[in-house]
């Protein structure tokens, strides 16, 4: 996306993208988009992030540390004049990485779309796959701890119900590049994915471990389906690594669960922030595979 007026922010103790997102008068959505190499889980002191800051935003008396205009490079993570589409693996001044994407197989441009479309193109279903898979385990924690600390019904009813727009999300990155009955398919066993995992969270807070460990089984059958759809309509999905990154998901997805349920929340959060890391690895991967379909 394109920022008259980006700035460079330069994480400093304490920081974290809500904070930050109130400090510029922007949104935790649009700070994310515009790093797409940085874990948002995991911010460090040091690290330097793109801000487009709002239209309401009044910079400090004296200026600032942040640099201005950074140039149509667009959210790429690219720093400086290392736009226009270029390799982005390269890491910018204090570790502010891209998501080191180029356009696969040396791929010229078609019709009327240039090398630097393309790219765009390329960064950009990037960026909303990890953002689809972020949104998915941000707001299934959001929804378990609600139910962990026994919300109301209608809170927690409202929440369920953002979390299952998690499933479209996930469902519109793929609906361009795979047929329609397929998509279905699949928009079909993420909601399914998403309301099994609401039913293990009230079921294991509820103590009944029996019904418990039987949607366990459920969910993991759920998940080698997802894994089946993929590769059956994308040889690069064929091997175990798509079943090993889905399964891994819900290992920690699980973890977490069960460390909030006991009341270890420090553990919780650890782990958390690992699946952090694990669903940005797990959306590049699918990235890829659509790119090479």
């Amino acid at each position: 996306m394109y920022c008259q007026n980006r700035m460079v922010h330069t994480v400093q103790e304490g920081d974290s993208l809500y904070r930050l997102a109130r400090q510029y008068h922007t949104t935790v959505t649009e700070l994310i988009l515009g790093n797409p190499g940085v874990n948002p889980y995991n911010l460090q002191v040091g690290m330097k992030l793109y801000v487009c800051p709002g239209e309401s935003y009044v910079p400090p008396q004296g200026g600032s540390a942040n640099t201005g205009n950074t140039g149509n490079s667009g959210s790429t993570g690219n720093t400086g004049n290392a736009g226009n589409g270029g390799n982005t693996s390269n890491a910018g001044v204090g570790g502010n990485i891209g998501i080191g994407v180029v356009i696969p197989g040396g791929q010229r441009p078609g019709g009327n779309q240039t090398a630097g479309e393309m790219q765009n193109s390329v960064n950009q279903l990037f960026e909303t796959m990890r953002l689809a898979w972020l949104e998915l385990i941000y707001w299934t924690r959001m929804y378990m701890m609600s139910v962990d600390s026994g919300a109301d019904a209608k809170e927690q009813y409202a929440v369920e119900g953002r979390l299952l727009e998690t499933a479209d999300a996930i469902t519109d990155v793929f609906a361009e590049r795979l047929p329609v009955a397929v998509t279905r398919q699949l928009r079909n066993l993420l909601v399914e994915h998403v309301e099994m995992t609401g039913q293990i969270i009230r079921t294991l807070k509820s103590g009944d471990k029996e019904n418990y460990e039987q949607q366990i089984r459920e969910w993991y059958a759920n998940a080698n389906q997802i894994a089946t759809l993929l590769a059956d309509q994308n040889p690069y999905f064929a091997g175990k690594e798509t079943r090993n990154l889905l399964l891994n998901y819900l290992d920690m997805t699980r973890e977490i669960i069960e460390h909030q349920m006991n009341g270890e929340y420090d553990q919780s959060i650890d782990t958390f922030r690992d699946l952090s890391d694990l669903v940005l690895e797990l959306a590049d991967y699918l990235a890829r595979g659509l790119l090479a379909r």
